[in-house]
């Protein structure tokens, strides 16, 4: 079983590079000129794996992600959390923090085996 976790993604870079300070960098340097390409959401047909969705509330990128995947029956569970910027994860309020990580550990020992022993199917 493949799984995946992410926390403040970006799923449409173009949309991205259209809203953001750093649009420069990032068709420059992080998507070398071919961001269409490189976009999560040009290759979000091939997805498979069960996802964690940790986002704040008014994250449009994570809502299109998450909308993607359910349309294509991939297993997706939402974490909005409300009043935060991309970075809550790491420089949002304790008790987020503290929530986000305890939802990591808690989806990972739902869909990761241990020691070999089945996997929780709820």
């Amino acid at each position: 079983m493949r799984t995946a976790i992410s926390g403040g993604g970006l799923s449409d870079l173009i949309s991205a590079a259209g809203t953001s300070d750093e649009s420069h960098f990032l068709k420059t340097y992080g998507c070398r000129g071919d961001i269409a390409a490189r976009s999560p959401m040009a290759h979000v047909g091939r997805v498979t794996a069960l996802a964690l969705l940790l986002h704040e509330e008014d994250d449009d990128q994570t809502g299109q992600w998450f909308a993607a995947l359910r349309e294509r029956g991939v297993p997706v569970r939402p974490a909005r959390y409300p009043g935060g910027s991309r970075l809550f994860i790491l420089n949002g309020r304790p008790y987020r923090r503290v929530d986000c990580n305890e939802r990591i550990v808690e989806w990972l020992q739902q869909w990761i085996p241990v020691d070999g022993g089945p996997v929780s199917p709820s």
